[in-house]
C-alpha cells in the first residue's frame, strides 16, 4: 500500500464525521428490540411517509443496510433488519419468509444475492450465520460457509467471487473457501469489477484504494474524491458517494472521477445498475436516479428513528 502523504493526510483529517456517521450506520440493533416510545415514534413517522405519495418502507426494517438493482427484474431489492424487501409498484413489500438482520447484503448477478448477518426469531440458522446465499431474488437462502462464526459487515461480489470484511479483509472464489487478504485494509464498502473479479475497489478510513490482485494488496486512489460508498455494475463505469451525498463516476477504474447530481444528505446504503439506474437510502427516504446521477426523485420513505 502506498505511504500517506500531505494531500491524503489533510483528506484523512475529513473523515472524522463520515466515520461517525458510519459507525452509527454499521451497528447491529439490540437484542431486546425497540421500546414502545421507539415504536409509536416510528409508527407516526411512517404515516406520514404515506402522505408525502411515496411508499412507506414497512416499520419492522428498522435498519436498511445495503441495497442491489436487480438485474433480472430491475427492481430494488433492501437488505434490512427484518430480511428482503423490494421496491415494486408503489409498495414497499417482503420477500419470502427469512427474518435474517441483513448487516451485509450484495447482488452478483441476477437474481443472485450474498448476505451476512443474524438470524431472526424464526430462523432456524446459528448466529452469525456468516454467508449465505440467495439464487432467486431472496426468496430462499441457503448457508455457505462460516455459520456461528463470520458477520460480515461489508461484502462485495460479482458472479461467484466474494469479498468480505468482519474485522478483516477476506476473499473466497466461491463463497466456501476463504483467503486473507490485505490485513491493513478495513472497507466501509468494496466494489468488484464484473469483468475481472480480481480487481476490487475498497473505501477506507484512508480513502479509495484499488486491488488487482484479489485483495492481496492496494493502491490508493490518490485523485478519488472522499467516497462512503462504491458500486460496479459493469465493467466500463465505476460509482461512488461521498459523505455529502455527491455522486461521482469513473470509467478508468476509479484513477479519475467525474462529480455529477447529489442527494443533498450523507448516503447510509448505495448501489448502481448497469443502465446507469442509481439508488440512495438517506436517514428520511430512499431516491433513485434514472440519468446516472444528475438528478434523483423518491421512492420511498422511512422514519429515522428506525435507524
Amino acid at each position: 500500500m502506498t505511504s500517506t502523504g500531505p494531500a491524503r493526510r489533510t483528506r484523512l483529517a475529513a473523515t472524522a464525521a463520515a466515520l461517525t456517521l458510519l459507525a452509527a450506520l454499521a451497528g447491529c440493533s439490540s437484542s431486546d428490540g425497540s421500546g414502545d416510545g421507539e415504536t409509536a415514534a416510528r409508527d407516526e413517522a411512517a404515516s406520514h411517509a404515506d402522505d408525502s405519495g411515496v411508499p412507506a418502507v414497512p416499520a419492522e426494517a428498522g435498519h436498511v443496510h445495503g441495497m442491489a438493482l436487480n438485474p433480472a427484474d430491475g427492481l430494488l431489492y433492501l437488505g434490512t433488519h427484518a430480511g428482503t424487501m423490494v421496491v415494486d409498484g408503489g409498495e414497499v413489500t417482503r420477500v419470502g419468509d427469512s427474518t435474517v438482520d441483513l448487516m451485509g447484503f450484495t447482488a452478483a448477478g441476477p437474481d443472485h444475492f450474498y448476505a451476512s448477518g443474524h438470524p431472526g426469531a424464526d430462523d432456524d440458522l446459528p448466529n452469525p450465520v456468516g454467508l449465505i446465499e440467495s439464487t432467486d431474488g431472496g426468496q430462499t437462502w441457503r448457508s455457505l460457509s462460516l455459520a456461528g462464526e463470520a458477520d460480515f459487515h461489508t461484502l462485495g461480489a460479482a458472479d461467484t467471487h466474494v469479498y468480505g470484511f468482519n474485522g478483516r479483509l477476506v476473499s473466497s472464489s466461491g463463497g466456501t473457501d476463504w483467503a486473507a487478504a490485505a490485513a491493513d485494509v478495513a472497507p466501509v464498502s468494496l466494489a468488484v469489477d464484473p469483468a475481472e473479479t480480481s480487481r476490487v475497489v475498497a473505501t477506507t478510513e484512508q480513502g479509495p484504494m484499488l486491488s488487482e490482485d484479489a485483495g492481496a494488496t492496494f493502491t490508493d486512489l490518490e485523485d478519488a474524491p472522499l467516497l462512503v460508498f462504491v458500486a460496479w455494475p459493469d465493467a466500463d463505469r465505476l460509482w461512488g458517494i461521498g459523505v455529502d451525498g455527491a455522486v461521482y463516476r469513473s470509467g478508468d477504474a476509479g484513477a479519475t472521477w467525474e462529480q455529477l447530481g447529489t442527494v443533498g444528505a450523507a448516503p447510509a446504503a448505495f448501489t448502481a445498475a448497469e443502465d446507469g439506474t442509481i439508488a440512495v437510502a438517506t436517514e428520511s427516504q430512499i431516491v433513485t436516479s434514472a440519468d446516472g446521477g444528475e438528478t434523483f426523485a423518491p421512492v420511498a420513505s422511512y422514519s429515522a428513528a428506525g435507524h
